[in-house]
Formats: structure tokens, C-alpha cells, sequence
């Protein structure tokens, strides 16, 4: 059995999907957390029948203005592929006032369904009584209380699709009216249902009929009805459903009480700080602060392990195989290469942990709300912070999360910011050049190394944000000027973060990335050591000639594009990554370190920010000063150095007008950045 898993934003739908199935998506307390479906087998834990779930887009209402919307619809009447079996609606206990216009849409379509009726914890704290038995007779299909953080009711609810029905038909007294019998009436002599017409009605209204896959008798239906009577029919048909769901609420004796709770009156008292134009602003700010201080205070110390242990682990191999071409693979190769990518493991997986913290908890709904006010300022449009929030983690869920966004221009506008978002790839770059140039004793600190090195690295993410803010103002101003809607959305009551899934995310994504490193940054590593190893000739390292690296294949081509990276302050090893960290960033730091290790005179392992901080040229003065290092982050902060990225681009784009535009506009604007810290720096005689 097949069962599609609908229902609005932030009604704990994917949490529900996570305990069937037992899958660990990603669930925020904004819409747009998901925005394609995804598939799920009900887990082993549950025994029982084989059911396949589909976890659908959270969306306020079927009439599709935006591709997020649209693909809950195709799913449910199997415009792309079958229908389901069945649906499983869920509703929020403590807001049915809002949830139950989408579930009549839903009940519209005759589709066997089961509803699960969620937060039903929530709904008795604020003092509200559902009569699930009341529900189940208004709405003519079995009703199930829930709890998708605890997992409650889940065995009642899986039971419920034993004997599962479809509502009774519905129709609405204003169907019959003259001006809107005859459109329903069009559109059904050419092969629509009823619940169907009554969509495509609502969407040519809105002018998004384009998003539904409408036939050709259907358009031409449409083309007939006409936009002023769609318009009428839409607004008829509203007022008509608002009606059943005030007569549903009356006959339950519900109100909208859940504002009574002890919990959001805690929550109003601290939003009146956290989303206050100016202190929330600072706090924000703060918050982000304190993270990334704890990211070196907390994983420095474990990166030094690793780093360790990696060299442990290449002076073990090497002793073992002795002198030959396969240890120098696998100790100057793959160890120094994927190894000191490695290394910044721990850093990435505590970004992934408090970012999944703040947003179980509801901070980041409140972050939000907050910077959409200033999105709004600058004309963009307030969706647009969710995927570029997503963009910390990895540009390719953040643009396809543009999905939620109905304008076209404005899909386009985020989906070209969304890069300049300083992702989870860029932060072993960051935390290599800090690590090896910046504020390396406690002499040199201001406030102390951890902190220092904290906030210049939140410094590069703040950059990153105001760069993106600063483009995307642009853009839309320019190319793609278009007027801004506003962000409709839900502040829901502050929630203890739930320890074990926010791991198990946090497990998953850092997992994704080792992966990465392991095929990627493996592949480019090995086919970079055999260019930087042949050919095998003895050379003058140590005297006056160049060294073994130098003379290699890979080493001479470097060596003659050293000329285009010398003005941002660069030498031929940075330059050689920076053209490899086209395919992943990463790149970078696995091409530092197989360069280093293979320059080593001896056979003890390199550790990359060592070799960083001391190496020096001919004259004696350092390769690697901070100036340099500051000047290749700002590189690292503007520069497309991701294919994944462009391609995902040129598929929701569908072409290569805009990727092509990406890559090259932001390359350039890396290098014109990186020019201007590295030769302003040094005129100012920081060089």
C-alpha cells in the first residue's frame, strides 16, 4: 500500500514520516523544510503489512502557487504516476482552525484517508478538548490521536489503514450558483473530476496554472471560463470551504485557544526580546558568536588527535612496506591528501550539531522572522532566508528549497545568493588558514586563541551573509526586478531539542561528507599525486635546483600559472588547488597536503598547518603570512568552486544561461576581492 503523508508546514508531519519509517530527515519549524517528496517503508519495529509512505511538501492549500505546492498535488492525483492507496492527513491539534481548510481540500479528492490528529499533547496543555469520535463524524473518515516526538498513537494509526475510507463526496452550496456551475461544469466535460476543477480554477486565478500539467482540454476549458469568472468562482469557492470549517469548529466546540498555553506565553515573553528589530538583531548575532567559538573550543583539541593519529598511522605504513612507489601512494597520497581533510571532521559535524540544535528548538523560525524584516528592506523576498539559512549546511538541498518561492525572478535571485552562503565544504579551508597563520599562542591572542579564532571565522560567515544579502539586492534592482511578497509565517512555542535525532542528523550529514571525501577528494588526490610524482628523476632538492615536486609534470604547470595567483598572494601549491577545488573545495586542502607531504627531506609525517606556518622562500621570508591567508578565505568566500552546485543550478533553471552566469560572476568578483585585501593590505604595510 502506498500512502502519501500530507498536511501544513510545521504540523509535525516529517517527524510523524521519521517514526514510521524510521528515516532521519531533516524537520524545521518553517515551511519549505521539505520541498520535493521522499519515499519511506513502514520500519520493523511496527510489523504489520508492507506499506510504502511518501512524505509530501507542507503546504497551506492545493491551489499551487509554488512548485513546493504543486508537487503535493500532482502526487495526490497521480498526474505523474498512480494515485495512492491512501492519504494520511495530518493536522495539528492545537490550530485546527488553520489545518482544516487544507483538509478539506484533501477530503475533496475521495481518496481513502486516515487523519492523524498531531500535538495532541500541546492541544491539552492549552486547555483544548478535540473529540476525536466528533471529528471523525464532521469530517466522514477515522480520526487518530498522535504525538510525532514521542511516537503515541502510532499503532492505533498504523491499525486505522486496515479498513481505511474515503470521506464522502462534498459538495458546497455555491457550486450550484449561476456564475460558478457552468465553469465547474466546462472543465468536467473535458475529463475532470470535480475536486480537479475546482483547483485548476483556483490556479488559473492565481495565474500558476502553469505549475499544475493541465491537458489541452483542460487549458482550453480554462481559456473559455475566462480569468474574471475564475477569479469569481475562486473567491466563491473559499468563502465556501472557510464556511465548512467555521460549521466544523462549532459543532467540535473548538476555539483557537492554543495562545492560552503555558508554553507560548513563555515563548511570546521571550520573542518579545529575540525578535525585537534591535536586540534580537544583537542576540542573533551572539548566538552565532558563541557558536563558533565553541566549534574551536570544543573540536581544535580533537582535530590535533586526528592530525595525530594520521601521522601515526603513515609512519606505521611506511615503516611496514618500506622505500617504493605504493607507500609513497599511500603515505604522500592518500594519508597527506584525503588525511588532512579529514582532519576538519569534528569542526563540520559541531556546526551541523548546533545548527540542528538551534532549529529543533524554534530559535531559527524567530532568526527568520527577524532577518526577513531586513530582506524586505533590501526588496528580497522573506522565503528566501530558509534556503539560504540551508546554504551553511550545502548549496545544492538550500537552492532546490527555493521551490517554495512562486516568482520566478525570485527563485532565480536566491538561487543565484544561495553560493555566496559560506557551506559546510568551505570550513576545513577556513579552519586550515586560520589554524596554521592566526593567533597560534596565547601571546598573540586578544581575548584568547579560541576565541580569537572563533570570531574571525564567524567574521567569514558574516561576510558571506552580507555579500549574498548585497547581490541578491542587486539583482533585483537590475536583471530581476520584480515586486517583493510578504513572508507569511508561523512562530511556533520554543521546544527542548529532541538529543537523539538531531545526533542521528548530524550522524547522516557528517557521513555524507567523509563520503565525499572519500570519493571526490580521493580521485583528485590520486590523479594529482601521480602528476606531482612523475617524472622520478633525483633533483636538487635541498641545493640550488628544484625539488623533486617542482620538476614533476604536475609541478611545472603549476609553477607556470603561478603568475596569475602571486597578486591575491598566493605560491603554485595554493594555485594548483584553487584550480582543483573546482570540482569540490575541499580539494584545496588535500592539495596542500600532498604537496607538503611529497616536499617533505625526511620520512617523518607532515602536519599541514605546521608545514603552512613555517614554510619560507629562498630569501627566508614566510610563503604563508596572514594577509595571504586572509585574502584566499575572501577567495574561498565569493568563489563558485563547486560543478555539484552549477549543475543543480542549470536543473532547476532548465538551461545554462544562469549557471554559466554564476560561475563566472563569482569568480571574478573572488579574485577582484582577494586583489584588493592582499595589494590594499600590503600598501597599508600589512604585507
Amino acid at each position: 500500500m502506498n500512502i502519501a503523508v500530507a498536511g501544513n508546514p510545521n504540523v509535525g508531519k516529517t517527524s510523524l514520516f521519521n517514526v514510521l519509517t524510521g528515516s532521519r530527515h531533516s524537520v524545521g519549524n518553517y515551511p519549505g523544510m521539505t520541498v520535493e517528496r521522499r519515499d519511506g517503508v513502514l520500519a520493523s519495529r511496527w510489523g504489520g503489512a508492507e506499506r510504502k509512505f511518501v512524505d509530501l511538501p507542507g503546504t497551506y492549500s492545493l491551489s499551487a502557487v509554488s512548485e513546493d505546492e504543486a508537487v503535493a498535488f500532482r502526487c495526490l492525483r497521480g498526474i505523474d504516476a498512480s494515485p495512492p492507496d491512501a492519504v494520511l492527513l495530518v493536522l495539528d491539534g492545537t490550530n485546527l482552525a488553520r489545518n482544516l481548510y487544507f483538509a478539506l481540500q484533501v477530503l475533496e479528492l475521495e481518496l481513502p484517508t486516515v487523519v492523524a490528529l498531531n500535538m495532541v499533547d500541546a492541544a491539552r496543555d492549552a486547555g483544548i478538548g478535540i473529540d476525536a469520535s466528533a471529528l471523525e463524524d464532521a469530517l466522514g473518515v477515522r480520526v487518530v490521536e498522535t504525538n510525532g516526538r514521542t511516537g503515541d498513537g502510532v499503532e492505533a494509526l498504523i491499525k486505522a489503514f486496515d479498513d481505511v475510507r474515503a470521506a464522502p463526496a462534498r459538495e458546497y452550496v455555491e457550486e450550484h450558483e449561476p456564475e460558478v456551475r457552468p465553469a465547474l461544469a466546462k472543465l468536467e466535460d473535458a475529463g475532470t473530476s470535480r475536486a480537479q476543477a475546482r483547483w485548476l480554477l483556483c490556479c488559473q486565478a492565481a495565474d500558476t496554472v502553469g505549475l499544475t500539467g493541465a491537458t489541452a482540454d483542460q487549458r482550453a476549458a480554462l481559456a473559455e471560463v475566462g480569468r474574471d469568472t475564475c477569479w469569481t468562482v475562486a473567491r466563491r469557492l473559499v468563502s465556501a470551504r472557510y464556511r465548512a470549517v467555521d460549521s466544523i469548529l462549532a459543532t467540535l466546540g473548538v476555539g483557537d485557544r492554543i495562545h492560552d498555553a503555558p508554553a507560548m506565553k513563555t515563548s511570546e515573553r521571550v520573542d518579545a526580546v529575540l525578535t525585537h528589530p534591535v536586540l534580537g538583531l544583537l542576540g542573533f548575532v551572539a548566538t552565532m558568536a558563541l557558536v563558533f567559538v565553541s566549534i574551536y573550543w570544543w573540536a581544535d583539541p580533537l582535530v590535533g588527535l586526528i592530525e595525530d593519529g594520521f601521522g601515526a598511522l603513515s609512519e606505521a605504513i611506511a615503516s611496514a612496506l618500506g622505500p617504493g612507489l605504493l607507500t609513497d601512494l599511500i603515505t604522500e597520497g592518500l594519508i597527506a591528501g584525503v588525511g588532512n581533510v579529514l582532519v576538519f571532521v569534528p569542526q563540520i559535524a559541531m556546526l551541523f550539531l548546533f545548527l540542528g540544535l538551534l532549529e529543533d528548538s524554534g530559535y531559527l523560525a524567530r532568526a527568520a522572522f527577524l532577518l526577513d524584516k531586513l530582506m524586505s528592506n533590501l526588496g528580497l523576498h522573506g522565503r528566501a532566508f530558509i534556503p539560504l539559512l540551508s546554504g551553511y549546511a550545502c548549496a545544492i538541498p538550500a537552492i532546490m528549497g527555493t521551490r517554495t518561492i512562486s516568482s520566478w525572478k525570485d527563485r532565480v535571485v536566491t538561487m543565484l545568493m544561495i553560493p555566496y552562503m559560506s557551506c559546510s565544504a568551505r570550513l576545513p579551508i577556513y579552519a586550515l588558514v586560520i589554524g596554521a597563520l592566526f593567533v597560534s599562542t596565547p601571546e598573540e591572542a586578544v581575548i584568547s586563541p579560541a576565541v580569537d579564532r572563533g570570531l574571525l571565522l564567524l567574521s567569514m560567515y558574516l561576510l558571506s551573509t552580507v555579500s549574498a544579502l548585497a547581490v541578491g539586492y542587486l539583482y533585483k534592482r537590475t536583471i530581476l526586478a520584480s515586486p517583493t511578497p510578504p513572508l507569511v509565517l508561523e512562530l511556533p512555542p520554543y521546544r527542548i531539542p529532541r538529543i537523539a535525532n538531531t545526533l542521528a542528523v548530524v550522524w547522516d550529514k557528517t557521513l555524507a561528507f567523509i563520503k565525499g571525501a572519500g570519493t571526490v577528494i580521493l580521485a583528485f588526490t590520486i590523479v594529482l599525486w601521480a602528476f606531482l610524482s612523475f617524472p622520478r628523476e633525483d633533483t636538487g632538492a635541498g641545493g640550488d635546483g628544484p625539488t623533486r615536486i617542482e620538476a614533476s609534470y604536475g609541478g611545472r604547470v603549476a609553477k607556470s600559472l603561478e603568475p596569475m595567483v602571486e597578486p591575491i598572494g598566493q605560491d603554485w601549491r595554493v594555485g594548483i588547488g584553487i584550480l582543483g577545488s573546482f570540482a569540490a573545495r575541499e580539494v584545496l586542502v588535500s592539495t596542500l597536503g600532498l604537496a607538503y607531504g611529497m616536499e617533505a627531506d625526511d620520512d617523518d609525517p607532515v602536519q599541514l598547518r605546521e608545514a603552512m606556518r613555517t614554510d619560507v622562500d629562498e630569501a627566508g621570508k614566510p610563503v604563508h603570512t596572514k594577509l595571504s591567508g586572509l585574502a584566499l578565505m575572501v577567495f574561498f568566500v565569493y568563489a563558485c568552486q563547486c560543478m555539484s552546485t552549477v549543475a543543480v543550478v542549470k536543473r532547476e533553471t532548465r538551461g545554462w544561461k544562469w549557471p554559466l552566469f554564476m560561475l563566472v560572476s563569482m569568480t571574478v568578483i573572488a579574485y577582484v576581492a582577494a586583489l584588493i585585501v592582499f595589494q590594499g593590505g600590503r600598501l597599508l604595510g600589512y604585507g
